[in-house]
């Protein structure tokens, strides 16, 4: 299956991969220009956006004039080049979607004539030829059984973290009970059984003791069944009227089997997945 980075998905190739040119130069058909999409969901690594002319003199990153670098859920990171200046939509730390644009075609930098330079890079760096993405041998997102099983790997270490931290809990709870003399505990039982009408009995919630009401815990709000189709999860958490503040961030990451959140690309394209398939807890 075809992949593409123009929006009008009629890619030429104007200039091929080499050992000396290690990306494609692309028009749109018929020798035009055309907004350039993402290939993959990614989160943008690079962008640099204030070049406003063509300049042959240019070293380094400069070459490339106005860019996007997006990485990928495989690790793979592509680079969008020559962009023209005040076109480009995305910003660094930005998720982005399959198929969003990022920008339009321009010839900032060291370009001869309006086009796309489109590069392939690997974790390390070292560039692969864009054809074997575009024509769909190969591909910068995760397949679909790869997702699951990231997925269920994810659910298993939860559930091995949750029935560790009940065993503990437990192991607590009976070595408090060995400690207490007979007398202590049977006093301690009838005081409490006095009072039964008045305590609220603690609940085990995923094998940590709450003392919250379950039918309050049903109550709270809750994420299920609410979606958003953009490529942010902080404006995904604002758009259903949610705090997308950082704390708060990372209690819904412990909700969905996050543990110590940093707001890094896996962990936010996961939430944002879940999200967009109505399966984000609060």
């Amino acid at each position: 299956m075809t992949s593409h980075v123009l929006e009008n998905m009629q890619e030429v190739i104007t200039n091929d991969y080499t050992n000396y040119h290690q990306a494609v130069d692309i028009v749109a058909n018929g020798n035009n220009t055309d907004d350039v999409v993402a290939i993959g969901d990614g989160v943008v690594e690079m962008v640099v956006k204030d070049f406003k002319y063509t300049n042959h003199n240019t070293k380094g990153t400069d070459t490339y004039g106005n860019f996007v670098k997006i990485k990928h859920e495989t690790g793979k990171k592509t680079l969008y080049a020559h962009l023209k200046h005040g076109s480009i939509d995305v910003d660094k730390g930005q998720a982005i979607i399959k198929g969003q644009k990022i920008g339009s075609m321009g010839q900032t930098g060291n370009a001869y004539g309006a086009h796309l330079h489109f590069e392939v890079r690997n974790q390390d760096e070292s560039h692969e030829n864009p054809n074997d993405y575009l024509n769909g041998n190969k591909t910068v997102e995760l397949e679909k059984q790869e997702l699951q099983e990231e997925v269920a790997e994810t659910k298993e270490e939860k559930s091995t973290e949750i029935i560790k931290e009940a065993d503990e809990k437990t192991n607590e709870i009976k070595e408090v009970d060995e400690i207490k003399e007979p007398e202590e505990k049977e006093e301690t039982i009838n005081e409490e059984e006095k009072n039964e009408s008045e305590i609220e009995t603690p609940t085990y919630l995923h094998g940590v003791i709450s003392d919250s009401n379950p039918k309050e815990e049903e109550s709270k709000s809750t994420l299920e069944n609410k979606t958003y189709n953009g490529g942010s999860i902080v404006d995904g958490l604002k758009d259903i009227n949610v705090d997308s503040s950082f704390d708060n961030r990372i209690l819904i990451a412990e909700k969905n089997g996050i543990n110590n959140y940093r707001g890094t690309y896996e962990q936010n394209v996961y939430l944002l997945r879940l999200l967009k398939q109505g399966k984000l807890k609060s």
